[in-house]
């Protein structure tokens, strides 16, 4: 039996054990919070080191990714594809993903990157996907931010300016902290518009251009959507409300336009939009290129451009809600024109508007009545031939500006031909000079020119030459006897020839006089000279393309490419050269692609995306300046020859401008071919006259130009045989001819100093014989002694 005291001492000694077992459990557990501590540290120390490493991978990764503008479909054996949907494939390493146009993955799979290129087709599971282009990183990264702020956008700011009734410049607003440094600002309206658009200072609305499409623009580019806004909201002239955008090729026109209409699709300074439907009318080679701009640029979440064609009717159009830019070439708004003034247009723009310039066309007459005061018209060249084209294009944008067409005539056209002639006197010369200046200064602030030197930075290196090629003597004896012809005839009326005949047999012979010879209807077929060299040169069979100086320099420069990766399109206006060039490719063992008057616009994209595809081993491109000698983008090739001339200089300028364009990485050279002393020269120096015209009244810089004589350019028929170039020797140049090879002439106490488009006179100008390394530069140092002279010149 226990004792009363005993129980407590029990107690005592128990609570003493529980303590002691407490105390040892507790420094137990703070031995493992301090080991769960130090455990803890050193895991978030590898975390970090791991996030670090990801990090470092995803900053690389991020540097290789890829990513393509794409379109996708079903897997399907039909000749002729079609697509159900747009987007994008982003590729890091071998591993791509392809995603929607909301940035849902669709689909993965394992590529080969070297093989990715614009027309390249890959499976994807159960679709087929075709890349479109490659877009930059950062413009994919913010287009997709801008697509995720698009919704929930918020209320556009209103004017703040202590400027009380002076405009508001375009630059004020961006020392607002609210606004990115990169944003892009329209100018206020309201200093010069307000009376018309009831705007007030305070209730204007701020117009920006969409970050999406800052991103991409370069400083020309935002300048001429400044320029653009202006215009057709009336602020630079009073009632006018239309642009030409005469820049030349490669600055980027559509994406100006492009920009323009979004934004004013979108909003407006009185806080609605400006527009709710768009018509863009471009020559049908140039449909599907605009709305493919217009889906680059913004993405097809954003707008739906429709195109006009065989299937897809105008009328539908207004059945397509979400539509509000319709797209048509100029032969289906004549066809639709009924159909299409019915639709209530608020901006029309006209691509290569020049088309224009002859107000007796259809087009232009219809386009003329449409019911729509704001009407942009895009052009390279605003004068191509005379004074009078001018007038059509500038009373097209904004009717009435210069008066009716006989007052302009009287008062502008005149007074400034008249001081063009050579012969002129000292008054005509200063009144055209004066009349010239005033029209500039009316026309100027709604015409917008700038040249590609803008864009040189941008761009590699440019090479332009001018090579004067000596006839065979096949050519000589064929040219001489048409020329002799002609003159026979002003003695034989009987036998009339046309100039006209005369110009286009002149022309072939000058390509290859087989070219003349194989015509069943030249009106030499019954002279019994024309007929004995006829038989000789049909006699040569296959060397008979050997004949011909042009002919010669075109298969050194193929059997030279053949040695490198480059690519090279050749250019001509006729059918038949084609078909000759053709020939020639087969002889030289060059595979080539073609595109002329007879290819269909489906088939032209494809020829086009496969020329410029890296992976195609097409090395040559046979191009007719007439079917493709515009809109077309072909850097796939570096080198281009203009193997004939046209009368119009902007024909030969938009063929020889396809290849120095956006996306191209190599240096390119561009030859033009010309036969020495012949007609060839004589049109090159017509051109000389048509472009200064264009100088005088556009560029303010050019007001001094130098004209040939009329007795130069009546002269067309005529041979010259002595000449290394004709063109040169007129230029009076001032190098030493026995001693010096190459010039780079500056004439001194004589103006005016510019005598082509091309600035001749600041050319490098050589002659035999040539410079070795120079040669092997242009690929031609086998043919030296074909060609007489050069001009050349160097874009850095």
């Amino acid at each position: 039996m226990l004792h009363k005291n005993d129980k407590k001492v029990g107690d005592s000694n128990s609570i003493r054990s529980t303590s002691r077992v407490l105390s040892f459990f507790n420094k137990e557990n703070q031995t493992i919070v301090d080991d769960k501590i130090k455990n803890d540290s050193a895991i978030h120390e590898r975390d970090s080191k791991i996030d670090d490493n990801k990090n470092e991978q995803s900053h690389a990764e991020r540097n290789d990714k890829l990513i393509f503008n794409v379109v996708f479909g079903k897997k399907t054996a039909k000749k002729h594809k079609t697509w159900d949907n747009d987007g994008f494939l982003e590729v890091n390493g071998k591993h791509a993903v392809l995603k929607d146009e909301d940035r849902s993955i669709i689909a993965r799979t394992t590529v080969k990157p070297e093989n990715l290129d614009e027309g390249f087709r890959l499976f994807m599971g159960n679709r087929e996907v075709e890349i479109i282009n490659s877009i930059p990183l950062d413009v994919y990264l913010a287009d997709n931010t801008c697509k995720n702020v698009e919704d929930n956008e918020p209320p556009q700011k209103k004017f703040k300016s202590s400027l009380t009734g002076s405009r508001l410049p375009a630059v004020s607003l961006k020392k607002n902290l609210e606004v990115s440094p990169e944003a892009l600002i329209m100018p206020s309206c309201y200093a010069t518009t307000a009376h018309t658009n009831n705007i007030s200072l305070e209730s204007e609305q701020e117009v920006s251009v969409d970050a999406c499409l800052t991103n991409v623009l370069r400083p020309h580019q935002r300048d001429g959507v400044i320029f653009l806004y202006e215009c057709v909201m009336g602020m630079k002239v009073q009632n006018n409300f239309g642009a030409i955008l005469a820049d030349e090729m490669g600055l980027g026109k559509t994406l100006q336009c492009i920009t323009l209409t979004w934004t004013l699709l979108k909003k407006g300074p009185c806080g609605k939009p400006v527009l709710k439907r768009v018509l863009i009318v471009t020559p049908s080679s140039l449909c599907n290129n605009w709305k493919k701009e217009f889906i680059q640029w913004l993405g097809s979440h954003r707008i739906f451009p429709f195109v006009a064609d065989s299937k897809n009717k105008p009328q539908n159009f207004r059945k397509q809600p979400r539509s509000q830019v319709l797209i048509i070439s100029y032969e289906m708004f004549v066809r639709s024109y009924e159909e299409i003034k019915e639709i209530s247009f608020d901006l029309i723009i006209c691509d290569e508007g020049h088309r224009l310039k002859n107000s007796n066309i259809q087009a232009a007459k219809l386009l003329h009545e449409m019911d729509c005061k704001r009407r942009i018209l895009l052009s390279g060249t605003p004068i191509q031939n005379d004074l009078q084209e001018f007038y059509t294009l500038v009373d097209f944008v904004n009717p009435a500006i210069l008066g009716s067409s006989t007052e302009y005539k009287r008062y502008y056209e005149d007074p400034i031909i008249a001081a063009q002639c050579p012969h002129a006197s000292h008054d005509a010369q200063s009144l055209g000079n004066d009349r010239a200046k005033e029209l500039r200064d009316a026309t100027s602030p709604f015409i917008l020119r700038r040249t590609q030197e803008i864009i040189n930075k941008y761009l590699p290196h440019k090479h332009e030459v001018v090579i004067f090629c000596q006839l065979s003597e096949s050519q000589k004896k064929l040219y001489s006897l048409v020329t002799d012809t002609w003159f026979d005839n002003t003695i034989i009326p009987d036998k009339r020839i046309m100039p006209f005949t005369i110009i286009t047999a002149l022309k072939k012979i000058c390509n290859h006089p087989a070219l003349f010879i194989k015509d069943k209807d030249n009106f030499l077929n019954n002279n019994s000279m024309f007929l004995q060299l006829a038989k000789h040169v049909t006699a040569l069979g296959n060397d008979e393309m050997k004949y011909s100086g042009k002919i010669t320099v075109i298969r050194c420069l193929m059997k030279n490419l053949k040695k490198t990766n480059e690519k090279l399109v050749l250019v001509s206006y006729y059918t038949q050269t084609l078909d000759l060039l053709e020939s020639i490719c087969t002889a030289e063992g060059q595979k080539y692609c073609r595109l002329d008057g007879s290819t269909q616009n489906m088939q032209r994209v494809k020829i086009i995306e496969q020329f410029n595809s890296k992976i195609d081993d097409s090395k040559v491109l046979l191009l007719s300046a007439k079917a493709g000698g515009v809109g077309l983008n072909l850097p796939g090739a570096s080198r281009l020859v203009l193997f004939d001339s046209d009368w119009n200089p902007a024909s030969d300028t938009q063929a020889m401008a396809r290849i120095w364009r956006h996306g191209q990485k190599k240096s390119v050279y561009i030859y033009r071919l010309l036969m020495a002393g012949t007609i060839e020269e004589k049109i090159y120096q017509r051109q000389i006259s048509k472009t200064n015209l264009s100088e005088v009244v556009v560029n303010a810089t050019n007001l001094a130009s130098l004209k040939l004589s009329s007795s130069e350019l009546k002269d067309l028929f005529s041979l010259v045989l002595d000449t290394d170039s004709l063109t040169h020797d007129l230029m009076n140049c001032t190098c030493d001819k026995e001693d010096a090879n190459v010039c780079q002439n500056i004439v001194e106490n004589q103006l005016p100093q510019r005598l082509t488009i091309n600035q001749l006179l600041d050319w490098q100008h050589y002659r035999q014989p040539f410079l070795d390394n120079m040669m092997q530069e242009l690929m031609l140092k086998e043919v030296s002694k074909h060609i007489s002279f050069i001009f050349k010149n160097s874009t850095m």
